[in-house]
């Protein structure tokens, strides 16, 4: 019976001694594996500030990913904590890449600061030592001041549709005007010519009007006139009965649409809108220079 047995275990395939060696091997221990990482811990997770957030989404405790510690590995410093916080780049990040970094910036330098101009010593924009503009001087000027008809003058430019108002030598200002509707140029000869006066005159006298606000009388014909008219009339070239005529001045207007459009339509006056006759009837005192030119 033994020598049988040996004859059979001798005779045995080396496979099936190999399967005997493998079974009668004790079983490997299986290696330790690190926690499984939640899917969620292993992506950065989007700020919902800056994406949103669906609303059954659950929030987002922090951005880094969670790892689970190794068993028997040493607990990381709170150094090497923050250190790992401060190099892992947020969801925001990864999607804006960061500013380059930028050139040294040049020394401001600081914007100057101007003093207060004091009154009379000028105004926006000007150098000190020029004088102050009319409106500016008028303002500060007491009422006495004001009414003195020789601070005022009045110059009008029948060719620019204008007249500018000056207060001690200063511009006040500009004001749109329309002239007499003569088709010929020059100044006015006699009456009913529709021409508008030019020299240099005198406020008269100022009242009221119901068609146009206020008027503003001034002194035409002055001694010029006179001269040229007589002149005229000792040459025969006046017909007769025709006067020098009268009753020239600045007043408004009842048709507003043609100063608008520049058009001169009075016969003889100066007109201006409405609004700018009332202010000149309050500023400039009777004594006041116009001075009228082409």
């Amino acid at each position: 019976m033994t020598i049988a047995f040996l004859t059979i275990a001798l005779t045995a395939s080396p496979i099936q001694a190999a399967a005997q060696t493998t079974v009668a091997l004790p079983a490997a221990a299986p290696a330790p594996t690190a926690a499984a990482t939640p899917a969620a811990a292993q992506t950065p997770s989007i700020d919902h500030v800056f994406y949103g957030r669906l609303p059954h989404a659950a929030p987002a405790s922090s951005p880094v990913a969670a790892t689970a510690p190794t068993p028997g590995a040493p607990a990381a410093s709170p150094v090497a904590a923050a250190a790992t916080r401060v190099a892992t780049p947020t969801a925001l990040a990864a999607i804006i890449p960061p500013a380059p970094p930028a050139a040294a910036a040049a020394p401001a330098i600081p914007a100057p600061t101007s003093a207060a101009t004091p009154v009379g010593a000028g105004i926006a924009g000007h150098p000190p030592e020029l004088p102050a503009d009319g409106l500016h001087l008028y303002l500060n000027d007491p009422v006495s001041v004001r009414l003195d008809p020789f601070n005022w003058s009045v110059t009008a430019i029948k060719s620019h549709h204008q007249i500018a108002v000056f207060y001690r030598g200063h511009l006040y200002q500009n004001y749109h005007a329309v002239f007499g509707r003569s088709r010929f140029a020059g100044p006015k000869q006699f009456e009913g010519d529709r021409r508008t006066p030019e020299g240099n005159y005198l406020i008269v006298s100022k009242h009221r009007s119901a068609r146009f606000r206020w008027f503003l009388k001034i002194n035409y014909p002055n001694a010029v006139d006179q001269a040229n008219f007589a002149l005229m009339r000792s040459d025969g070239d006046l017909p007769r009965g025709i006067g020098e005529g009268g009753s020239v001045g600045i007043h408004g207007t009842d048709l507003p649409i043609l100063n608008v459009g520049n058009i001169d339509w009075t016969t003889g006056c100066i007109s201006i809108d409405n609004e700018d006759i009332s202010q000149l009837a309050r500023l400039l005192p009777i004594g006041t220079l116009v001075v009228i030119k082409p």
